[in-house]
C-alpha cells in the first residue's frame, strides 16, 4: 500500500512537471509572438524623436522632423509588414487550404505511380494478347519514364516562370486522355504513344508539385511532403489491390480505363487551388499575391490584419543553369542529385521487378533458397500473386510513415544516412533470396523511408525562384535512375538476374554516398524565398 501510494505521489508529480513545462513554452512562445509584433509594427525608434538634435535627422529644423516621423506614423498604421515566413506560422497558420493542398499532392502523386504500377500488371496481359518480346515490354516501360524524364525539366522552368497552378490542371488532363486512348489503343504501338502522352502529363503535373509546400507553414512542412509520399505507396497499392478483384472480370481495357479517375479527382481538386503567393510575391505580382492570401485566409477562417502586405523580395532572372547551378546550390544539386537517382534506380526497378518475380516464384519455393532464371511465357498474374504483390506495396506505405516519424524526431540528415545504409544492407540480403515476398517487402519498405525523407530535403532546401527548376532537374535525375533500373530489369532478369541485384546493391551505395556529401540540415532553416546573402 506504502509503495502504491509513493507511485500515486510520483505520478501525479511528473505530470505536473509535465503542465509547468507546457505552460511555460505555451508562455515565452506568446511572448515571442508580441515581441515579433512589436518589432514589424515599430520604425527602429522613430516615435520617440521629437526634436531636430544632430545626427538624429538631415538637417532639417524640428517641425520638418516632427511632420516626416508623423507621415511614417499614419503609413505603418495604414499598413503591416510582414515577410512570408511569418505571414504562414504566425497569421494563416494551418487549416483547410493546407488540407486541400495535401489531398491535391496525395491524388498527384497516387495517380502518377499508379500508371507506372499499373503497366506491371497489363504487360503480363498485354504479352498474350499481343506477343510482346522481351524488347518491346522494356519498351512500354521505357517510354513512359524516358518522357516523363525529358519532360520534368522543361516544365519546371516553364513553372517557375508563369505559375505553379496551370501545370496541375493540364497535366491531370493530359494524363487522363493519355490513360483513356490507352485502353481504346488496337494495337501495341498505338498503345505505346498513348504511354508517351500519359509520360508528357505526368512530367507537366509534377512540375507543379512545389506549390504544396509553399502555402505550408515551416512548422507542418514534413506532414506535407509525407501526404505526397504516402499517395505514391497508396496509387501503387490500390492498383495492386484493384487488380485482384477487378482485373478479370472488367478486362484490362476497362481496368485500365478506369485507373484515370483520379485524375479526374485531381482536376477537380486543383480548380480551387489559388495560385502560390510565394510564387507571385518572388516575381513582384503583390496585388495578386493579395488576392491569393485572402483567398487561402478566408478557407482558414482567418481574419487578416488591416492593412497587411508582404514584404516583396526583388531578385534579377538568370538562365537555367545559372540558377540552378550557383555556387551556393551546386553541393546540394550533386548530393540530391545522386541520391534521388541512386534511390529510384532501385525504386522503379522494384516496381517492374515485383510482378515479373512474383509471377515467376523468383526464388522458388518458400524456404527453398537460391535464384532461378524465370522462362519469358505467356502466364498472366496469379490471384496469389496479386495478393503478394499487394502486400509488398503496403510495406512501403509503412515505411513512407516510419520515414515521416524519424525525420520529425531526429531530422533530416542522420535518418537518410541510416536508411540508406540499411537499404544497402538489405539488398544485399535479396542474394541469399529465401522467401521472394518476405525480401522484396523488406526491400520496399525500406527505399519508402528513403524516399520519403530525401523529397523532405529536396523540397525545403532550394528558394523560391528556382525551387521548381531545382527539383525538376533534380527530378529528372532521378527518373534517369528509374530508366537505368527498369531497364535493366528487362535486359537482365531472363539472362542474368544475380547482375540486376548487384545493379541494384551499387545503386544502393551510391545513395548513401550521397548521404555522406550532403552536409545541410534543413529541419530548423525557414523556408527561403532568395538564397541567404
Amino acid at each position: 500500500a506504502v509503495v502504491s501510494t509513493q507511485s500515486g505521489h510520483y505520478g501525479r508529480g511528473i505530470q505536473i512537471l509535465f503542465e509547468s513545462v507546457r505552460f511555460f513554452r505555451w508562455f515565452m512562445g506568446m511572448i515571442h509572438l508580441e515581441e515579433r509584433r512589436n518589432l514589424l509594427q515599430d520604425s527602429d525608434g522613430a516615435d520617440n524623436i521629437s526634436d531636430g538634435s544632430p545626427g538624429m535627422g538631415l538637417g532639417e529644423g524640428p517641425d520638418g522632423l516632427q511632420k516626416d516621423h508623423q507621415e511614417e506614423r499614419n503609413d505603418e498604421e495604414r499598413e503591416m509588414i510582414v515577410d512570408i515566413n511569418t505571414l504562414y506560422d504566425d497569421i494563416i497558420k494551418i487549416g483547410p487550404a493546407q488540407y486541400l493542398s495535401w489531398a491535391l499532392g496525395f491524388v498527384i502523386l497516387a495517380t502518377e505511380f499508379g500508371e507506372i504500377a499499373l503497366l506491371g500488371i497489363l504487360i503480363p496481359m498485354l504479352r498474350c494478347e499481343w506477343d510482346l518480346t522481351v524488347g518491346f515490354e522494356g519498351a512500354i516501360t521505357l517510354t513512359i519514364y524516358l518522357t516523363y524524364f525529358l519532360s520534368v525539366p522543361v516544365f519546371g522552368r516553364v513553372c517557375d516562370r508563369f505559375g505553379r497552378r496551370p501545370p496541375l490542371l493540364v497535366g491531370s488532363l493530359v494524363v487522363g486522355i493519355g490513360g483513356v486512348l490507352s485502353a481504346a489503343a488496337p494495337s501495341k504501338w498505338v498503345f505505346l504513344l498513348c504511354r508517351v502522352i500519359t509520360g508528357i502529363g505526368i512530367g507537366i503535373v509534377s512540375a507543379g508539385n512545389a506549390i504544396f509546400l509553399e502555402i505550408t507553414p515551416n512548422t507542418h512542412r514534413v506532414p506535407c511532403v509525407v501526404s505526397g509520399m504516402m499517395g505514391v505507396y497508396f496509387g501503387k497499392l490500390a492498383v495492386s489491390v484493384a487488380g485482384y478483384f477487378l482485373l478479370r472480370p472488367l478486362g484490362w481495357r476497362w481496368f485500365t480505363a478506369l485507373a484515370g479517375i483520379p485524375c479526374l479527382i485531381a482536376m477537380a481538386i486543383a480548380t480551387f487551388m489559388p495560385e502560390s503567393p510565394r510564387y507571385l510575391i518572388v516575381w513582384g505580382k503583390e496585388e495578386e499575391a493579395m488576392a491569393s492570401i485572402r483567398f487561402i485566409a478566408k478557407l482558414n477562417r482567418v481574419s487578416l490584419p488591416p492593412g497587411l502586405r508582404v514584404r516583396v523580395y526583388d531578385e534579377d532572372e538568370g538562365s537555367f543553369f545559372r540558377d540552378v547551378f550557383a555556387k551556393d546550390r551546386i553541393r546540394h544539386v550533386i548530393a540530391l542529385g545522386l541520391i534521388l537517382g541512386s534511390n529510384l534506380c532501385v525504386v522503379y526497378g522494384l516496381v517492374v521487378f515485383l510482378p515479373l518475380a512474383l509471377m515467376s516464384h523468383f526464388c522458388g519455393v518458400v524456404g527453398g533458397g537460391g535464384m532461378s532464371v524465370p522462362p519469358h511465357t505467356c502466364t498472366e498474374l496469379t490471384s496469389d500473386a496479386m495478393a503478394n504483390l499487394s502486400l509488398a506495396t503496403f510495406s512501403g506505405l509503412i515505411g513512407t510513415i516510419v520515414g515521416c516519424a524519424s525525420s520529425m524526431v531526429w531530422g533530416r540528415l542522420n535518418p537518410i544516412r541510416t536508411s540508406t545504409l540499411i537499404q544497402t544492407l538489405v539488398i544485399s540480403g535479396l542474394f541469399l533470396c529465401t522467401n521472394t515476398t518476405v525480401n522484396l517487402s523488406a526491400a520496399v519498405f525500406i527505399t519508402g523511408v528513403v524516399n520519403c525523407i530525401e523529397w523532405i530535403v529536396i523540397s525545403e532546401v532550394f528558394p523560391t525562384k528556382v525551387r521548381a527548376s531545382s527539383i525538376g532537374f533534380i527530378n529528372a535525375i532521378g527518373k534517369l535512375g528509374g530508366i537505368i533500373g527498369s531497364s535493366a530489369v528487362y535486359g537482365l532478369l531472363y539472362t542474368s538476374p544475380a547482375a540486376l541485384l548487384a545493379l541494384f546493391l551499387v545503386a544502393s551505395g551510391l545513395c548513401f554516398t550521397g548521404t555522406i556529401i550532403l552536409n545541410t540540415e534543413t529541419k530548423y532553416i525557414l523556408l527561403q524565398d532568395v538564397d541567404p546573402k
